[in-house]
């Protein structure tokens, strides 16, 4: 009997137990809570301390979870999903399960911190979906998910609802990747995590470009890139901050395009007087606004002054090059914004421009309806000169027209089939129509003349063997060459070939005993026909200088005791010689030039203030007064 009433007791004390459990778990006390109070259990339970703790793992087991912590006849709940978010963003839930009333209220609890749940659908008593606003401030760990109803009561699940940090940006997509600069473009990003507040830019170097006009959801930016005309074409990065600083960097995720380069067509005026203002304008295509122009020289440029855009094909501003300066051409410059620029030479002349002078023609003729090759040389030539054949109202215009140097221009005359034979003038003009003529330069003959143009090459030294060539017009096989000289022994060609009817080789060995001289160049046919080129050939001394080369062949204005070597032959070996440039009346003499073995000379250069800028010839004499001497037409450049 006392055995029975024990155990009667026993489930008696159990019950009021688990009525306790229920009391606590409806007044929110946590399952360690309820732990806890297992010392309340009386001695004279037949349970060991041990089975106690493990009835309260047991229980504690089946109470997690989607167990209800409190309540009657809760719902049973299945999945809830998603049930870990991060702070910061709104999240759309879903709760499956058994046992939903649509008077059903959500909440979201944690300590102190309570999330708010919006827009509750009720979808049937087996699916609710509602949304979760969870702020960036919002305690992470995992949160209480409580259920209430008047039909229901209240219904508690612990630990089902996590929450982590705000989440860092992560970008999926950038559409477009790339625009030209310049333009404005529609930008959208897609990802993840994005927040409301957040800053978004595209960056190279230091220099960012932000997106404007920014609209914001979880996972979509869209917005305005606008890229100014000076932004550097390439990649560029892509960068989005949220408003907690966390960042997402899409390396290289945008492509810059480059705008079109500028083009000039032209700057007019082309020409101005040294230290005064001139207005221009400058031609051309694809000149952004900002942009700027510039003439140079060597190192020295000017500024264009106040320069503006006024449409994509005109600049206009003011030049002024300053008096200090040497008169002559300029390449002129434009360079947009972006870095990119065009170069036009010799497009300005600052100063009063010169007319061609001592003009002078090889070859001297040509034949009807050929086309001659030449080269003119002279002083002061632009780029843009024109040259011409003359003869009273007619005019033969060259084409391919090369400004090589100022002192030097090739072209090709194109010689009608009903040119008139004889004498032409040679006119050279420049763009501003100052010209130079050369009397009766040029001979046209008919394709019938018999013609002796001269000797290539046209100097040879005593006791050289020497293979020239011949040029002229029907020329014939089998003609014989001779050298004569007054006074001197005629020098025959030691055998002759003839290759085309305008070429024909000879083969020379000069004496060692002949005179140095200029000497005429005879060509007699096999009918008995002779032809004369007088002075024609030069024969040198043996051991005058030939020159070869010159190191350094440049020197500005002012320059001091530099090193000049020039290279050749016949110079002798230990001998002090005559070393000077000559333009004209202009003499630079080099100080102490001294030979080597007769192939190297050295000297020391100094070029005067004020001296004349162009090209000079080297003069070299060996031992003066005995009219040893060699010279090379324009070999330094005095800048």
């Amino acid at each position: 009997m006392r055995s029975k009433q024990r155990s009667a007791d026993y489930y008696t004390e159990v019950f009021l137990l688990r009525s306790q459990i229920l009391n606590d778990e409806q007044t929110g006390t946590t399952g360690w809570e309820i732990s806890m109070n297992f010392n309340l259990i009386p001695s004279k339970f037949h349970f060991s301390a041990r089975y106690w703790c493990l009835f309260c793992i047991v229980g504690g087991i089946l109470l997690a979870g989607y167990n209800p912590v409190s309540g009657a006849e809760a719902p049973d709940i299945t999945s809830l999903s998603p049930d870990t978010v991060h702070a910061g963003f709104s999240h759309l839930v879903t709760l499956t399960g058994q046992g939903f009333s649509e008077d059903m209220t959500i909440r979201f609890a944690k300590d102190d911190s309570v999330l708010n749940v919006t827009d509750v659908k009720n979808l049937s008593d087996t699916s609710v979906t509602f949304r979760v606003i969870v702020p960036a401030d919002a305690n992470p760990g995992l949160y209480q998910m409580i259920l209430q109803s008047p039909s229901l009561g209240e219904h508690r699940y612990n630990q089902v609802f996590h929450v982590q940090p705000p989440a860092a940006p992560e970008i999926v997509n950038i559409s477009p990747s790339s625009a030209m600069a310049g333009s404005s473009v529609p930008l959208q990003i897609t990802g993840r995590y994005f927040r409301s507040g957040c800053t978004v830019h595209i960056n190279q170097d230091t220099r960012q470009i932000p997106l404007t006009n920014l609209s914001v959801r979880y996972d979509q930016i869209s917005g305005e890139l606008i890229l100014p005309t000076d932004t550097r074409p390439g990649s560029w990065n892509l960068s989005i901050t949220n408003a907690d600083g966390q960042e997402a960097v899409r390396s290289e995720g945008f492509t810059v395009i480059a705008l079109p380069k500028p083009q000039i067509l032209a700057i007019t005026p082309d020409q101005g007087d040294m230290d005064v203002p001139v207005q221009v304008a400058v031609t051309g295509s694809n000149f952004l606004k900002g942009a700027i122009f510039s003439l140079s020289r060597n190192d020295l440029i000017v500024q264009g002054i106040d320069p503006v855009v006024d449409s994509p094909g005109r600049i206009i501003g003011t030049v002024k090059v300053p008096a200090r300066y040497h008169e002559g051409l300029w390449d002129l410059t434009v360079t947009n914004p972006d870095g990119q620029s065009a170069r036009k030479t010799n497009a300005y002349l600052s100063g009063e421009p010169y007319a061609p002078f001592n003009l002078q023609i090889t070859p001297v003729w040509g034949i009807q309806g050929t086309e001659r090759q030449v080269t003119i040389r002279g002083m002061s030539f632009l780029e843009g000169d024109r040259v011409t054949l003359q003869r009273g109202e007619k005019t033969i215009s060259a084409k391919n027209i090369t400004i090589v140097s100022p002192t030097q221009i090739t072209c090709t005359i194109p010689i009608p089939e009903n040119a008139d034979q004889g004498v032409w003038d040679v006119v050279v003009t420049s763009r501003y129509n100052k010209s130079d003529i050369l009397k009766g330069g040029f001979s046209i003959y008919t394709k019938t003349s018999l013609i002796l143009s001269g000797i290539e090459p046209a100097t040879g030294e005593q006791g050289q063997y020497l293979t020239a060539t011949i040029g002229g017009n029907n020329l014939e096989n089998g003609s014989s060459v001779m050298l004569t000289a007054s006074g001197e022994d005629q020098i025959q060609s030691e055998s002759t070939a003839l290759v085309r009817p305008d070429e024909l080789k000879a083969w020379f060995h000069i004496p060692s005993d002949a005179m140095p001289d200029l000497y005429d160049l005879t060509v007699i046919f096999p009918s008995g026909q002779k032809l004369v080129k007088t002075g024609a050939f030069r024969i040198l001394y043996n051991n005058t200088p030939v020159i070869e080369s010159i190191e350094p062949d440049r020197a500005q204005v002012g320059t001091e005791d530099l090193k000049i070597t020039v290279t050749g032959k016949n110079f002798g070996d230990g001998e002090y010689l005559n070393l000077n440039l000559t333009h004209n009346a202009t003499t630079i003499p080099v100080s102490g030039a001294v030979s080597y073995k007769g192939t190297r000379i050295t000297g020391y250069l100094t070029i005067p203030n004020g001296t004349w800028t162009g090209w000079y010839d080297l003069d070299v004499t060996r031992d003066a007064g005995r009219g040893r001497s060699a010279t090379k037409a324009e070999m330094f450049r005095v800048l």
